[in-house]
């Protein structure tokens, strides 16, 4: 915690002393606007003259409670905030700034002299929160979507570039790169700084198509050009590589050159073109510049053997290019495999999926799915013959053909998974928010089969599937030795697997995962309880210890990576989130509890959820989310006495409520999108400022 100590001279500290100075005299500082929160530079003046500030907080509560100081009439709550008139004000340092103090009125102890003090500690603040970011890094990149890139194929350079990204975009990152850039930059320089940098990017770059395309990888590019934007941050949450240097640098090369990623480049550009007359089927006819040639991406186990049968692999790595850096081999001395469940087309999936050209919204309850990729396959009597179909929501979360009539109002469509029984055939049909569409026809001997199949053991995991079940794959060239000794090495491999995975068992609750959220079955919100509301106020106390949206999430999920390595980790997440969204959870978390939180808070708090403020409320419930997915991995984060340190994070989402915060709200929501009567039933079952919570 920095104290910067005032100084004062004789005369001034009598006069302080006394009381005698004349209310404001001499000073520039201004009263802050109702409801303006605080933020820049945030500091406490007290009477004797010190001034309590600490880099990167911004919060007067945080600095009362840190320094054991009485919130009363001793003390000066201030901060110095940009005053340039521009969208994005902290992206220009160098112009006007001004002193708010948030107060009904300045104390007469607040002088000239008092005001010069604050200044020199906010200049000091300013040069050190602008060495670490440079925002000419933002200001000086030309817009993406005006680069013109070539339209027949990429340098090899470029193509070099696309390779690596690949990798750091699948593996390197816990969660990814949206989430770590913008954590690690509020942990760095402050709320303010940071979220200017993002939203001034965001706003530029985004675009709807971009999303449909990308998904998320999108604004994957966008982070970490936001990150180039900090060269003095050294240490990104969640990234744990060996490469040196800015860990992102090949993504913000490929949004700076005009290309946007997903599995491959594409011209943002020609994206962006797309996406000024948006339609959700556009995407699909973008032109893929590049594919990915290299990529080492590996499947929970990799190893590496060499000639005389040494076999190298560590629990938490399962990608061959971190082993490689973990051992120091010579990488043309070995062969790079992975080790996997065997793809025998068993119990893995049931029926006959059929690609459809994606899916459309009619109006009144109504969607049509688009045309087959096996137009000659034989389809029931109301499908087209290209294998169209119009079809009617139901409010069970059934659907049914929507025939030539379609006047009987049918249910709000939302992306997901719906069936039809056809007789003795069941077509479920998965539509997707990014436009996508699966048709899947189970019959009745796909059913039995599955069932059978069901019997003679679980669906086949890296927590149950015995060596003999799995198959080997090497990863890029591979020697000459490897080929004539393939079944040798082969089975080394196998066997390393097979003592690789009794430590994963021994690490893993694997019966508590399967568990997980299975006959909840939550119709309707979960009343609010004393034990619930203690849970909800325990974890609002550990959020509150760092304050940081996004901190947990990346820094329990980087525990998670180190020790079971992200594949299993990614099984883990996938389950716990299969299972809580097969009760009917969609959208919790998700659109429609987004959208309802922005509903509550305009009418109970009179406030708007921008996007950037429904960023930040998504990594708070990512904080919480990944909290309770750590609680399968024994021993990840237990305290002293060996107990899980977000215990709560687990219990909260068991019972079926999920807190999210705003930054100056929580809300702790539960219910499925609809009940059984298929009424909305999504609710905010508490809301409180953490002050209001934390002192009940």
């Amino acid at each position: 915690m920095k104290k910067l100590l005032l100084v004062c001279s004789v005369a001034l500290c009598l006069l302080l002393g006394s009381m005698a100075v004349a209310e404001g005299a001499g000073v520039t500082a201004v009263l802050a606007d109702a409801g303006q929160a605080e933020a820049g530079f945030v500091a406490i003046l007290a009477q004797d003259g010190t001034i309590y500030s600490e880099f990167a907080v911004e919060s007067f509560a945080s600095l009362i409670k840190a320094n054991d100081l009485t919130d009363d009439a001793s003390i000066l709550k201030l901060a110095v905030i940009p005053d340039n008139g521009e969208e994005y004000p902290y992206l220009y340092p160098d112009g006007d700034w001004k002193i708010v103090a948030f107060a009904d009125a300045l104390p007469e102890w607040y002088d000239a002299d008092a005001e010069a003090a604050v200044l020199e500690a906010f200049e000091a603040w300013k040069a050190e929160a602008y060495s670490i970011f440079d925002p000419a890094v933002l200001l000086d990149l030309q817009n993406p979507q005006a680069v013109d890139v070539d339209m027949t194929g990429v340098s090899d350079d470029i193509q070099q570039t696309l390779d690596r990204w690949a990798d750091v975009d699948t593996n390197w990152m816990v969660c990814y790169v949206r989430n770590g850039v913008p954590t690690t930059t509020q942990a760095a320089v402050g709320k303010s700084i940071a979220n200017d940098a993002w939203n001034y990017a965001v706003n530029m770059i985004w675009t709807q198509t971009g999303e449909d395309l990308a998904g998320h990888s999108q604004v994957d590019l966008i982070a970490a050009y936001v990150g180039s934007a900090f060269p003095g941050i050294t240490e990104w949450q969640g990234y744990f590589g060996s490469g040196e240097g800015y860990p992102f640098a090949d993504g913000a090369k490929l949004i700076a050159s005009g290309y946007l990623y997903a599995n491959g480049l594409y011209s943002a550009k020609e994206v962006k073109a797309f996406d000024d007359d948006y339609d959700p089927d556009q995407y699909l006819q973008l032109t893929r510049l590049a594919e990915v040639k290299v990529n080492d991406t590996g499947a929970a186990f990799a190893c590496l053997i060499d000639e005389d049968g040494n076999v190298y692999w560590s629990l938490g790595t399962d990608y061959v290019s971190g082993l490689v850096d973990q051992f120091g081999v010579d990488e043309q001395s070995v062969v790079k495999l992975n080790v996997g469940p065997k793809d025998d087309k068993g119990n893995q999936s049931v029926g006959t999926a059929h690609a459809a050209s994606g899916w459309s919204e009619l109006e009144n309850g109504y969607f049509a799915t688009g045309a087959w990729e096996e137009p000659d396959v034989d389809k029931p009597e109301f499908f087209a013959a290209d294998g169209s179909a119009n079809w009617r929501m139901n409010a069970d979360g059934t659907i049914e053909p929507g025939g030539e009539d379609m006047s009987e109002a049918g249910a709000p469509i939302n992306p997901g998974k719906y069936s039809y029984i056809d007789g003795d055939t069941t077509w479920e049909v998965m539509i997707a928010g990014n436009g996508n569409c699966t048709l899947t026809e189970i019959t009745a001997e796909d059913l039995a089969k599955a069932a059978e199949q069901q019997d003679e053991g679980p669906r086949s995991t890296y927590f149950n599937t015995p060596a003999p079940m799995t198959e080997v794959k090497s990863v890029g060239p591979v020697p000459a030795w490897y080929d004539a000794r393939k079944d040798e090495i082969d089975e080394l491999a196998k066997k390393a697997y097979a003592d690789w995975q009794d430590q994963i068992l021994e690490l893993v609750d694997v019966d508590a995962l399967n568990d997980t959220l299975k006959g909840m079955g939550l119709d309707y919100a979960t009343p609010l309880d004393d034990k619930i509301m203690a849970d909800f106020k325990k974890w609002v106390t550990i959020w509150n210890e760092d304050a940081v949206a996004g901190s947990i999430n990346i820094g329990i999920s980087t525990l998670g990576y180190k020790a079971v390595g992200p594949s299993i980790w990614n099984e883990i997440d996938n389950t716990v989130l299969a299972n809580y969204k097969s009760m009917d959870h969609e959208g919790c978390p998700g659109p429609t509890t987004s959208t309802f939180i922005a509903a509550y808070a305009l009418e109970h708090y009179g406030k708007v959820i921008d996007a950037a403020t429904d960023d930040y409320m998504g990594s708070t419930m990512n904080d919480v989310y990944s909290a309770h997915v750590g609680s399968f991995i024994k021993g990840l984060k237990d305290d002293a006495d060996g107990n899980y340190v977000y215990q709560v994070a687990h219990d909260l989402w068991e019972a079926g409520c999920i807190p999210f915060f705003d930054g100056e709200y929580w809300y702790l929501v539960s219910g499925p999108d609809f009940d059984p009567d298929g009424d909305p039933a999504v609710e905010v079952i508490y809301s409180a400022t953490p002050a209001e919570i934390l002192a009940d």
